[in-house]
């Protein structure tokens, strides 16, 4: 008999790889355990005969669920423990390896569907997700990876939704983390300026005073947006008053690739990007025939658009004329996006006529990612939802940790160590308290997480005039 210890770093925690794992070692008839570790890794100790582990070993790499990514397998033989089956441990908080923190995810197909099915007892549920998608460093406090360490603790699972996540045949649901339903999931409303209004289905309302002209702050995944008509001058006109966003361009998202092809010109590239589980804003060139307001891009060539990442959107986007909208970051000019309900209705309440929120706590803020087409190449320039907090690997190492701070525009913080650096989400312009402090909070969760001492750290700041 042979016995070994598997290391395994890159996007492992929140992706449905601990249950993959346990699937595969029993399909091998294999004994051992595997668990989350505490710099994001996953620890798996398996035993068996010498050609089901290599089978194990091979399969690991190749049958991976959709969203796991691996960076790195660190193989070492190990004595024997004669383990009697094969379990999924309780999360340790030892770090081993350093990995990556999953960011993210695209609502996927499978969870649509059962949105969009009459039969299924997540049906119209703006809130689905599964294993393979959904919330992540959005909902995360710590790692490891466990609902206790996200806000999915406020939510005990109901018996239906415990059931599916022991059943090791219930692919996306077996140990989901983020798993739940209308039942014990959470749950979303919509309120006035004035409070809280009696609609018996508050997506379908709130989809019928935007096509009447009204401006929602929509409280989505990693923050809010602010959501009204893209086809109305008046009423593109009357939110850049309010906003005091007088030219920067809006974006603008669509339901599906088909409303999106009369907004711009895709190519099946940029398609695929858009549909991908990243869902980034893609600036993409927009058709003479497009019927979107000359006032959401004012003197551009160019349309950022977007599909919808969360069944909520994908609601709203279905129930309004226009099959598009706009859907802009929720915030007061120059100062981070909204996150929490009570500050939503204080800061936004002289933009958004309603507000369409949800009882989940946002931990990360989260801002939607924007991507440039440039000839054939696509090119990052704000990196945030679906990227971050993905590292990146350097071509060296460097001896000593580095903080760095930042620019004063469109700042990103970063941190780096060993021969990797990852920087933060997208905090935004430094021109006031909140965004300094939002820097700060960004760069502290990555601090903490990777076990970094400041003190023995480089700091890197811009020189600023």
């Amino acid at each position: 008999m042979k016995s070994i210890k598997v290391t395994v770093t890159g996007i492992v925690q929140g992706v449905g790889f601990r249950p993959f794992v346990y699937r595969l070692a029993k399909q091998l008839n294999l004994r051992g355990y595997v668990r989350n570790l505490g710099g994001s890794e996953v620890e798996i100790v398996v035993e068996g005969s010498p050609n089901l582990i290599e089978e194990f070993l091979r399969r690991l790499k190749n049958d991976k669920p959709p969203p796991a990514d691996i960076y790195d397998l660190k193989v070492d033989d190990v004595e024997p423990k004669g383990f009697e089956e094969f379990s999924i441990e309780e999360s340790g908080r030892q770090r081993e390896a350093y990995s990556m923190i999953p960011p993210d995810i695209g609502i996927c197909s499978n969870c649509l569907s059962e949105v969009l099915t009459l039969e299924n007892r997540r049906f119209m549920y703006p809130l689905n997700s599964c294993a393979w998608c959904g919330p992540r460093f959005s909902m995360m406090e710590k790692i490891p990876y466990d609902r206790e360490n996200t806000s999915m603790r406020d939510f005990p699972m109901c018996s239906n939704c415990l059931e599916e996540y022991e059943n090791p045949d219930v692919v996306r649901r077996f140990h989901a983390q983020g798993n739940c339903c209308p039942v014990c999931g959470p749950r979303v409303w919509l309120e006035d300026r004035n409070g809280s209004i009696n609609a018996e289905n508050p997506i379908l309302e709130a989809s019928r005073l935007i096509d009447e002209g009204f401006i929602v702050a929509v409280k989505g995944l990693g923050g809010f947006h602010i959501a009204c008509l893209a086809t109305n001058d008046e009423v593109v006109l009357k939110l850049r008053r309010r906003k005091r966003r007088y030219e920067k361009p809006l974006a603008i998202m669509a339901l599906n690739l088909d409303v999106a092809s009369k907004i711009v010109s895709l190519s099946d590239e940029d398609a695929r990007l858009l549909e991908s589980p990243r869902r980034p804003i893609l600036l993409l060139p927009e058709r003479e025939d497009s019927p979107v307001s000359k006032y959401v891009a004012p003197g551009l060539s160019m349309q950022g658009i977007m599909l919808p990442y969360t069944a909520l959107h994908h609601l709203i986007l279905s129930n309004v004329r226009d099959g598009l909208l706009i859907m802009t970051s929720g915030n007061e000019s120059g100062e981070p996006m909204c996150i929490d309900n009570g500050e939503a209705k204080s800061r936004l309440n002289g933009i958004a006529d309603y507000f369409l929120m949800h009882n989940r706590r946002i931990i990360n803020r989260v801002d939607d990612s924007v991507v440039r087409k440039t000839g054939r190449f696509y090119t990052i320039i704000r990196r945030s939802r679906g990227y971050a907090p993905m590292w990146i690997k350097l071509p060296f190492n460097i001896s000593r940790p580095v903080i760095a701070l930042g620019a004063h525009y469109q700042n990103t913080g970063c941190l780096a160590f060993k021969d990797i650096a990852i920087p933060t989400q997208f905090v935004g312009d430094m021109e006031n308290v909140s965004s300094l402090i939002e820097l700060d909070k960004a760069l502290m969760f990555l601090i903490k997480t990777y076990g970094v001492d400041p003190s023995k750290a480089l700091l890197a700041v811009d020189m600023h005039p």
